[in-house]
């Protein structure tokens, strides 16, 4: 999904205890960008999460960030978000499967 994924020093100290490094090695391996208001962010922009898998599910679900803790897309009125999220984590042939209407009962 779009957007910049900040972390802050619990998270990051939680991130690097998660994946048994330490602070340091975590900051070394894992922070793309620091802005000028000295936030360190571990996913700037439309770039992937480096943290999201071949199956497109997060590798550090237990530890993410706070930004990602507080962001519940499948909750969001707006469907745009829910489908958005759905093509992008699911094949097509499963989406046109899922999307086939029922056959009829008789």
């Amino acid at each position: 999904m779009a957007g910049y994924v900040a972390v802050s020093q619990t998270d990051i100290r939680r991130l690097a205890k998660h994946l048994g490094l330490t602070v340091r090695q975590f900051e070394k391996r894992h922070i793309l960008k620091v802005t000028r208001k000295g936030e360190k962010l571990i996913k700037p922009g439309y770039e992937t999460c480096q943290f999201l898998g071949e199956d497109h599910r997060c590798n550090v679900y237990e530890a993410r960030p706070k930004d990602c803790r507080g962001y519940y897309c499948w909750e969001a009125k707006d469907p745009t978000v829910y489908d958005y999220a759905r093509f992008v984590q699911h094949s097509v042939e499963r989406q046109r499967a899922d999307d086939r209407p029922d056959p009829p009962t008789r």
